[in-house]
């Protein structure tokens, strides 16, 4: 079965003049401006950086690691959070302890911000929820890209509520 465009063969003396058509688009223009003149609340530009954009709940922004109530990191080096990075951003390596209750530990922990493509899969893989996406910063830039991977003390203190709680015995 064909399908064709029927069109009409001669065009209409204002049809080929383009006026009513340049006339109408800019009518359509004209109004839009001036509804953004005067509805100033309906405008989508928030003015950044004096206003922030309120993020929606689950916003998946910087990394951070989890600590226990004796201030070491909840992390048991696992390996699943690397395994299952699809940016391969996640760089960990594992050393044994001499506490009873956890056998290893991550010696090296490592993401790479510049990489990482944010979609939480460390997050909903790691067995004793070590790491999170829940700190709400999504500003992360910088002049330099060594600033933009993170290792295991700013992911530690990436939080205000962990600034000051790291275990001196980790490191």
């Amino acid at each position: 079965m064909s399908y064709f465009i029927n069109r009409k063969e001669h065009l209409t003396f204002w049809e080929k003049l383009y006026l009513p058509e340049i006339f109408r688009g800019l009518s359509i223009t004209a109004g839009h401006l001036l509804h953004s003149l005067f509805h100033i609340d309906d405008r989508m530009t928030i003015e950044y950086p004096d206003k922030k954009k309120e993020l929606p709940p689950g916003y998946r922004a910087e990394h951070r690691l989890m600590l226990r109530e004796d201030g070491q990191i909840r992390c048991t080096a696992c390996m699943l959070c690397q395994t299952i990075c699809p940016a391969n951003c996640i760089e960990i390596i594992a050393e044994e302890t001499e506490d009873k209750t956890v056998e290893k530990r991550p010696k090296l922990f490592t993401i790479n911000e510049l990489r990482c493509i944010f979609c939480g899969l460390c997050v909903e893989a790691c067995p004793c929820d070590a790491i999170r996406m829940d700190t709400g910063k999504y500003e992360n830039s910088s002049f330099n890209r060594k600033d933009l991977i993170y290792d295991i003390k700013k992911l530690a203190s990436n939080h205000p509520d962990n600034a000051g709680k790291i275990s001196s015995a980790l490191y």
